[in-house]
């Protein structure tokens, strides 16, 4: 006598079959950072990205000290030729995640992130490695504001960082103490960080 249960089993298997495989797509999507670019390539000159995270990290400073946390987020050139920000998300005093979106006619260009006040527990006036492992591991050239107002480009292509300019150029913490016997230099190799974060005899 046939079971008449084996239809049903046969269907609800292929129904999870299909889950699995609907499951595996999403990940697969996410673990590879896809963006719904539609073939768009990004046409504005890296000078006016440059200005535009000035810009945008500048009104970032003060909300970045007052709530002791890294902002973060993404410049994005929409199809239209013209430069956008995603909506800057909260990170911790020392991190923060950038939330990468799939959007339709817009290709992002550029990670920022602020640094958040001023504290002598943390190295905050040059980026970290992290910074630059990040915006190489998702091929995005990057832009960091430091308490002490100092703007900074992270070449991904390079993975290197390049001073854009100096203490005040940006709002700065009106607690930040600046270190005088501390030489930061205009470029940063990601060796460079490293030995510069490893030196036990800097001071400060």
């Amino acid at each position: 006598m046939p079971d008449a249960r084996s239809p049903r089993l046969t269907t609800t298997r292929i129904i999870f079959i299909i889950c699995a495989i609907g499951w595996m797509v999403i990940v697969a999507r996410a673990y590879f950072n896809v963006k719904g670019t539609d073939g768009l390539v990004a046409q504005i000159p890296q000078a006016q990205v440059q200005a535009f995270a000035r810009q945008e990290l500048d009104t970032l400073q003060q909300p970045s000290f007052e709530g002791d946390l890294e902002l973060c987020g993404i410049i994005f050139e929409t199809a239209g030729g013209t430069l956008g920000v995603s909506r800057p998300n909260e990170g911790d005093e020392a991190s923060c995640d950038i939330a990468y979106f799939d959007e339709p006619g817009m290709i992002p260009v550029a990670s920022f992130h602020t640094h958040g006040k001023h504290s002598n527990r943390y190295d905050g006036e040059v980026p970290s490695l992290q910074d630059i492992q990040s915006d190489v591991a998702t091929g995005m050239d990057g832009y960091i504001a430091t308490p002490g107002g100092r703007l900074w480009h992270i070449d991904h292509a390079k993975a290197a960082a390049t001073l854009v300019c100096g203490p005040g150029c940006l709002t700065q913490d009106s607690n930040f103490q600046p270190c005088t016997s501390d030489v930061i230099s205009q470029r940063y190799t990601m060796q460079e960080l490293a030995d510069r974060f490893s030196d036990s005899n800097r001071i400060c």
